[in-house]
C-alpha cells in the first residue's frame, strides 16, 4: 500500500491529474488512492501511502488555506511540485439554463469562477468537497448543476454545457507532493531549488516579522511568497508561511534560517525542484 499516492477523490479531479502528471514524468509505478478530505489525505502518509499529492496554490485565488493550516502539525515534507492548467465548465442535465435552481460547487472552483457565476440569478450554490462530488450530485437531481473540471466532459454527456467558464483563461494550480521523508538528494545547484518555510507563532513583540525578513536581506535570499495564518488560539497571532529561492542546504540559507531559529520557531517543510 506504501508504494501509492493518496489524494483527493473521487476519480476525475484536478488532483488526480497531478498525481498522474508526476508519476509519468518520474516513470514510476504507483496506484493512486482516493480520500474524501484533505485531513484524511495527509493521514495517509506513511500508514496507507507513501506520498500525498494537494492543491497547495492558484495563481488567481491564492493559496489553498486548509492544506496550510494542516502542514503547521503534519509531520510530512515538501518533495516535488507540479503546475497544472485549470479551466471549469458549468453542466446539467436540464435542457435550458431557465431550468436550474441549484448549482454544486467546490469551494476553491467556486472562487476561481466567481465572475460568471454572480451572473447567475435566483440560484442556490451547494458546496461540495471535490469537483466529482459537484458532478455526482446532480446525476439524479432534477434543476440543478454542476461546476466541474472541463476534462471531464470528455468522458459525460450533458443536456446543458457551458464551457471554460473560469475566469482566467491562462488559469493555473500548483500541487504538491508530501512525504514521510526526502526524497531527492541535493544536486547542489541552488537555482533550481526553491524552500517552504512556516515561522511558527511564540510570543508576539514589535518588529516581529520585519525580524524575519530582515534575516533573508542579510543573506540575499529572495523570497517568492509570505501568507499568514491565524494560529486558533487568540486574535492577531499568527503563523507565517514562506517560500523562498534556493535550497535549505545552502550556505546563505541556512546562515539565516540559524539566525532566525535564535528568537522564533521555524519548520521547514522542504525544498524541491522547480516545475
Amino acid at each position: 500500500m506504501l508504494n501509492s499516492i493518496a489524494t483527493l477523490g473521487p476519480e476525475g479531479t484536478f488532483s488526480e491529474l497531478a498525481c498522474k502528471k508526476y508519476i509519468e514524468k518520474n516513470q514510476l509505478d504507483l496506484n493512486i488512492n482516493y480520500y474524501s478530505s484533505i485531513k484524511k489525505t495527509l493521514a495517509a502518509v506513511g500508514t496507507q501511502t507513501g506520498y500525498a499529492v494537494l492543491p497547495i496554490e492558484n495563481f488567481s485565488e491564492g493559496f489553498v488555506n486548509p492544506v496550510l493550516d494542516f502542514l503547521v502539525s503534519a509531520d510530512l515534507h515538501i518533495c516535488a511540485q507540479m503546475v497544472l492548467p485549470i479551466q471549469f465548465s458549468l453542466v446539467s442535465h436540464c435542457v435550458s439554463a431557465d431550468q436550474i435552481c441549484k448549482v454544486y460547487t467546490q469551494f476553491v472552483a467556486q472562487g476561481q469562477c466567481s465572475d460568471y457565476l454572480e451572473e447567475l440569478s435566483g440560484v442556490e450554490f451547494i458546496s461540495t468537497e471535490s469537483n466529482t462530488q459537484a458532478l455526482m450530485s446532480i446525476a439524479s437531481e432534477s434543476g440543478s448543476a454542476a461546476v466541474i473540471p472541463s476534462h471531464l466532459l470528455k468522458t459525460h454527456d450533458f443536456a446543458y454545457v457551458v464551457e471554460n467558464i473560469t475566469d482566467y483563461k491562462d488559469n493555473q494550480t500548483r500541487f504538491l507532493l508530501l512525504c514521510a521523508a526526502p526524497l531527492m538528494e541535493y544536486s547542489g545547484n541552488s537555482v533550481d531549488y526553491k524552500t517552504s518555510i512556516v515561522v511558527l507563532f511564540d510570543n508576539d513583540h514589535p518588529g516581529y516579522l520585519e525580524s524575519i525578513l530582515n534575516k533573508f536581506a542579510a543573506q540575499g535570499i529572495n523570497l517568492t511568497s509570505i501568507v499568514s495564518r491565524p494560529t486558533r488560539k487568540t486574535f492577531g497571532n499568527y503563523h507565517f508561511f514562506i517560500d523562498l529561492d534556493g535550497h535549505q542546504e545552502d550556505l546563505n540559507i541556512k546562515s539565516a534560517l540559524l539566525d532566525i531559529q535564535k528568537k522564533f520557531k521555524v519548520k521547514i517543510l522542504g525544498s524541491y525542484l522547480r516545475t
